[in-house]
């Protein structure tokens, strides 16, 4: 990350480190970004919309929330402060007066994000719904030409709706292919060698709770990897 940047979103002091950044959702429509986010922002908080997601609005906006999670390391209390951007699953641009499709909609997040640098992409598909994971192809090259990922952005693939458990099409060996397709993909269009640990992936259930701790986790990770703390707490500890 540049030490510019650095600055800007990471604060140090004596006990406490505060760092921010963004969280992007990407994928098709109706596989539960904005149902995932509103739980994401809403957990800790002691909410929890136990729905199912045809009740929820579909997107055809940007949408955004905000989450807050903390850590402990070392002597060292984290805070993580993180808008979460939703992007629209319509593919192309809408026409007038339908909402914004995708194109239209990061348009838009470029005008108003107020945070720049994106920690975590999370590519979002139904696990009850092998086109949605085929088409995670088309959405990384989309972040990729959009230019969502940088050198210390990591990636998440999430698989939604593991309540479906009679119907899931999508096997473990696939998430596996897939980590190592999105891994060489951003290598050979970005030039970005990124890291295993920087990739991962995690099953979710909106309606049961199921991995949304697990999900937190990944993204705080996200947040530690970028902002190198644990190199930083070692170092301080040393001087």
């Amino acid at each position: 990350m540049d030490s510019s940047n650095k600055k800007k979103l990471l604060i140090c002091r004596e006990t406490d480190i505060i760092c921010t950044g963004g969280v992007v959702f990407i994928g098709d429509g109706a596989v539960g970004k904005t149902h995932t986010a509103l739980n994401l922002a809403s957990y800790k908080k002691g909410s929890f919309y136990a729905t199912d997601c045809t009740n929820l609005s579909k997107s055809v906006n940007l949408e955004f929330d905000y989450f807050i999670l903390y850590s402990n390391i070392e002597k060292y209390k984290v805070t993580i402060s993180s808008q979460l951007y939703i992007l629209p699953g319509q593919k192309g641009r809408a026409e007038a007066g339908q909402g914004l499709a995708f194109e239209d909609a990061v348009d838009m997040y470029f005008n108003v994000r107020s945070i720049n640098d994106i920690m975590a992409l999370i590519l979002t598909y139904s696990l009850a719904d092998i086109r949605t994971f085929q088409n995670l192809e088309y959405w990384l090259d989309r972040a990729i030409d959009h230019e969502l990922i940088s050198d210390y952005t990591n990636v998440i693939l999430l698989g939604t709706h593991l309540d479906h458990v009679i119907s899931l099409d999508i096997t473990d060996n696939m998430i596996s292919d897939g980590e190592v397709f999105v891994k060489q993909r951003i290598d050979e269009k970005l030039g970005i060698e990124m890291s295993t640990d920087r990739i991962s992936s995690v099953k979710i259930s909106n309606l049961n709770r199921t991995g949304i701790d697990e999900l937190q986790d990944s993204v705080s990770k996200a947040f530690f990897r970028a902002f190198e703390i644990e190199k930083f707490t070692q170092q301080a500890n040393l001087e």
